[in-house]
């Protein structure tokens, strides 16, 4: 079987996305976070190793940090990396989604010089925060406008055809949805989302991960223990009977 045609169930994306975030030496609280993140992103679709690899990458070469700070606005507040370097998603998501349960949508929060934007999408995603509009220009100026509309159905408005799985480096808005507001993007495309159809096909069929498996695969596999006769006296590894 290729590599573009593994397929992987949705607990394996918690098992396996888990410790690839530990094996960039993220805390375990955020690789949890950012194993359920890339489960929603699955779940709806998309291939969770296409839109993670480059926030574990960052985080490994230390081009981005999971530090954060925090400034409150007159219209709501600004996360921003103190280090002045790229700020990791998966610090980002769980800031954002940790200001909206607190806060909830009061105002605007705006993020600046996030790698992966559609992680931050996904946490929201992951954690039922609805009615919320997210608004990103990327390095390739690029354009979208995600609604997060209720728990059945969110959606895509992008002024290209490039995919969103792809949009990195961006100064994220995130504000109250409103339907009757029109969006800012002209000639947008538009892609709608029924969350319970996507989930279902998931669920069926399993996710779909394609060439960048193999790096996640590797991150992973940093948190496993080297077989040796240290290691398995210490315990590791499984027993000879079913009573070990």
């Amino acid at each position: 079987m290729s590599k573009s045609d593994l397929t992987i169930s949705l607990n394996e994306v918690l098992f396996y996305f888990t410790r690839a975030g530990f094996g960039v030496n993220a805390p375990i609280g955020i690789s949890e976070d950012f194993a359920r993140s890339n489960i929603w992103i699955a779940q709806n679709g998309f291939d969770p190793s296409e839109c993670s690899l480059l926030a574990l990458d960052n985080l490994d070469s230390q081009k981005s940090s999971l530090s954060i700070q925090f400034e409150k606005s007159s219209n709501g507040g600004h996360l921003f990396c103190p280090e002045d370097n790229v700020l990791s998603a998966l610090e980002a998501s769980v800031s954002c989604v940790d200001w909206i349960e607190f806060n909830g949508i009061n105002g605007a929060l705006k993020v600046a010089n996030v790698d992966c934007p559609l992680l931050v999408v996904s946490a929201l995603g992951a954690n039922q925060c609805t009615g919320i509009k997210v608004l990103w220009i990327d390095q390739s100026n690029n354009l979208y406008q995600v609604n997060l509309i209720d728990d059945g159905k969110w959606e895509i408005i992008a002024s290209s055809e490039s995919p969103i799985e792809n949009s990195s480096y961006a100064d994220i808005e995130i504000s109250a949805f409103d339907a009757s507001e029109k969006t800012s993007i002209k000639n947008g495309k538009l892609k709608t989302f029924n969350v319970a159809n996507e989930k279902l096909k998931a669920l069926n069929s399993g996710v779909k991960v394609g060439d960048k498996w193999p790096q996640i695969y590797e991150y992973f596999s940093r948190c496993l223990v080297k077989s040796s006769a240290e290691s398995r006296a210490s315990g590791a590894g499984a027993g000879l009977v079913d009573t070990d």
